[in-house]
């Protein structure tokens, strides 16, 4: 099965798809660890990728996508995997359709992992306060929250293709995953 995991910063999308991940022995593909990967490992797209980032620029979305593919062609044939930080917009996700469509495979589920902003917001800045990170302070992190939740357009394109899952992320961590995984329409004990 391939999916994408959506939700706000702090919600937990990324602990619960390398949960979920492991569980169903599909790959976890963070977006964010692909391109600091190509980066560190100086390939071809991580070069091109690199020049953005040191200029502070967002990575166009060709070379996200391209690096995604490539990684696509490093799993098993019958191996799912879960999408974690891309798509971001209706373009992106248009992108990926048609990347995806060129290779006789497409998203089977979008999973948007909720929870009301004021209790995100209070996550995050709880978080903040844990690690002593200066940068987080309670304006950079309502910034954050606001420019980092999924688009209702671009959830609105999963659900009109009947794709779109909701699932509550205020739960502890073990009873989300659970939610997930019915969601998913997989066993909650595993594969």
């Amino acid at each position: 099965m391939y999916a994408i995991f959506f939700g706000p910063p702090g919600v937990g999308k990324g602990t619960q798809a390398m949960i979920v991940a492991e569980r169903m022995g599909w790959a976890h593909i963070s977006t964010g660890d692909m391109l600091r990967a190509h980066v560190r490992d100086g390939t071809q797209l991580g070069v091109m990728a690199k020049g953005y980032m040191d200029k502070g620029l967002l990575v166009p979305d060709d070379l996200v996508i391209g690096m995604f593919m490539g990684r696509l062609l490093e799993l098993r044939p019958d191996q799912g995997f879960i999408l974690d930080g891309f798509p971001r917009t209706l373009v992106q996700a248009r992108a990926l359709d048609a990347a995806l469509a060129r290779e006789g495979k497409s998203i089977e589920i979008a999973l948007n992992i909720a929870a009301p902003d004021d209790v995100v917001y209070e996550r995050m800045l709880g978080r903040a306060q844990e690690s002593g990170r200066a940068d987080d302070t309670p304006e950079a992190i309502r910034t954050r929250l606001e420019v980092q939740k999924p688009p209702a357009d671009l959830l609105d394109h999963y659900r009109r293709e009947g794709k779109l899952r909701e699932v509550d992320g205020l739960p502890a961590i073990p009873v989300v995953t659970a939610s997930i995984l019915r969601a998913l329409g997989a066993p909650e004990s595993g594969k």
